[in-house]
């Protein structure tokens, strides 16, 4: 099977994250894949993981761009575009479905995004499930499907979002790796620092929890994105925790940390806690499925970005402050978790995931 993948790629990005873990488990099934990225933008950095061809404009791009992309590929089978509101223009989306089905190449599309928002954002997903109803489109959880469908795109497939195998860190060995005592309580977050992450509503059930008695500390690893918004709320968020007096007993530090120490920050904590408001306007979190692959429970606001991992994970109810107090008191619920999170993670491996992209790729070829 051979598979034009277009995508972000070796860079700091979710989509490419996710690209990332999605290319080498297709090629371990034995399909070659072909990558093409958009052109890097603004703070943007090449990692250096595979040298990519990038050859688009991103969101500006115009539906001409389509011609050389797709020239640009060598022979696939099927293309398959990574797709949110930033990464295509609904142009290029456009022209490449129709180029594709003129080869007769099954185009996909894994959508990261959902409709809601301003009338603007609203107005750009019709013009996305619009240049998408031809299309394969791919979703991690059925009220997604559902929304793609009513939208009036013809072929919608549910795959999980896939997970890297649980690791098992030491947690005393993390602890040290970081500087964080033995003896403290760690609840732990992980994600780009934006407002609607709820790390800000964080500090003050962390602040209550302690002067009830609770020696708890919070370690946030989380980037500054590259946005005035998430600038000014890592801000707020530095003059909230010197309000609380807090500076002892949380770190923040706003860099995009590497693998390894982000792993070690999640393998240290006795929770990861999420306790995002996002609304309905993400598909999906790739921050949680790092969450779960770091060995430690994770617990999770009911914002509707969490459904597909909601069988896994341990749901926050009621008042912050008392739903964190409860993960300190009920000892045994980290354990129910992990348990649950085992489980999760065999059946939604990349290996599986990808193992499900082919067979849907095969279908759609035999179809055409």
């Amino acid at each position: 099977m051979r598979i034009g993948f277009l995508t972000t790629y070796s860079q700091r990005c979710g989509l490419a994250t996710y690209a990332e873990q999605l290319v080498p488990a297709l090629r371990a099934h034995g399909a070659e894949v072909a990558i093409v990225a958009p052109r890097l933008f603004g703070d943007d950095r090449d990692t250096g993981m595979e040298p990519v061809p990038r050859l688009w404009n991103r969101n500006r791009a115009f539906g001409i761009e389509a011609i050389p992309l797709l020239r640009a590929l060598p022979p696939v089978d099927v293309i398959h575009a990574n797709v949110n509101l930033s990464l295509f223009s609904s142009r290029i989306l456009f022209n490449l479905g129709g180029l594709a089905r003129r080869r007769g190449t099954p185009f996909f599309a894994t959508w990261h995004g959902r409709d809601g928002g301003s009338l603007g954002r609203r107005f750009k997903v019709w013009r996305f499930h619009h240049a998408l109803r031809d299309a394969h489109v791919i979703v991690h959880n059925e009220s997604h499907a559902a929304e793609v469908r009513a939208a009036g795109v013809r072929q919608v497939h549910v795959v999980p979002h896939g997970l890297p195998p649980v690791e098992h860190r030491d947690r005393a060995a993390a602890r040290r790796a970081l500087g964080i005592p033995a003896d403290k309580l760690v609840f732990a977050h992980f994600g780009f620092l934006v407002p609607d992450k709820g790390v800000l509503e964080m500090l003050a059930a962390i602040a209550a929890l302690r002067a009830q008695g609770r020696d708890v500390f919070y370690w946030i690893s989380g980037a500054v994105y590259d946005s005035s918004e998430s600038r000014a709320y890592f801000a707020r968020l530095k003059q909230e925790i010197a309000r609380l007096g807090l500076e002892r007993h949380v770190h923040l530090d706003g860099a995009f940390v590497p693998h390894e120490a982000a792993m070690d920050a999640l393998a240290a904590a006795d929770w990861v806690v999420l306790d995002y408001h996002t609304g309905g306007a993400q598909g999906t979190s790739g921050a949680v499925t790092w969450a779960l692959s770091s060995g430690s429970p994770v617990a999770v606001s009911r914002a509707p970005v969490f459904d597909d991992v909601r069988a896994a994970v341990h749901t926050l109810d009621g008042p912050l402050e008392r739903a964190l107090a409860r993960l300190v008191d009920e000892r045994d619920l980290a354990d129910v978790v992990r348990k649950r999170i085992e489980a999760y993670a065999r059946a939604a491996s990349w290996t599986e995931v990808a193992a499900r992209h082919l067979e849907l790729y095969r279908d759609a070829v035999g179809r055409n």
